[in-house]
């Protein structure tokens, strides 16, 4: 086997890695975010749920390459992909945005959740070792749709952070504030990455 078809593979692997693992990490991270009224834990989730998206989105275009595609196909495939992950960003970012005004506004009481502190600390660690993975075979592969997909896997390491931040704020705490804080920085993180993923697609072209 080359060591670009073991490339491919090895790629395959980490995003196969990478569905299994946003499935349980958005349903735990939407679970606590739903019950504490949490919008960093909730748009934690949102973002597991794109992450997941991505993943599957860059599963088929790397299907597509490995099961011996023309190169024409591998590159349509890749320019869809690679659009693809700059719009869920996009998507993300207005979704943040718009729930951290929201949450601001209505003023509901958020609640301390000893399940986020857990889920938000264990996914920052994990998430560190998908997107240097990732961002690695993406370079090697020269694939902008990988390397917008390790941009999304840092971001939500980030997020992850800044969520468990956010948590142990309110749960240690009593700070509420904090909540609608992390949110905004979040929505900062996925708006950083989300134009740089943006410029990955256009190069792509």
């Amino acid at each position: 086997m080359s060591t670009h078809r073991l490339q491919v593979t090895q790629a395959l692997y980490w995003e196969f890695a990478s569905i299994l693992w946003m499935i349980g990490e958005a349903a735990f991270a939407l679970d606590a975010g739903w019950k504490a009224h949490s919008l960093v834990l909730t748009g934690f989730g949102a973002d597991s749920l794109i992450e997941l998206l991505s993943a599957v989105i860059l599963f088929w275009r790397l299907r597509v390459e490995a099961r011996g595609a023309s190169d024409d196909t591998v590159e349509r495939a890749e320019r869809t992909a690679a659009w693809g992950s700059a719009g869920l960003l996009a998507l993300l970012a207005l979704y943040l945005l718009s729930a951290t005004l929201w949450e601001m506004a209505s003023h509901i009481p958020v609640q301390p959740s000893g399940l986020g502190v857990v889920v938000t600390a264990v996914s920052g660690v994990v998430m560190i070792g998908f997107a240097r993975r990732k961002q690695q075979l993406g370079t090697a592969l020269n694939s902008a749709a990988l390397k917008s997909d390790a941009v999304e896997s840092w971001t939500c390491a980030y997020m992850a952070w800044t969520g468990l931040l956010g948590t142990l704020g309110v749960w240690a705490f009593g700070w509420t504030w904090v909540d609608p804080l992390a949110a905004l920085i979040l929505t900062y993180w996925v708006s950083r990455e989300g134009w740089h993923a943006f410029i990955e697609a256009r190069e792509s072209q």
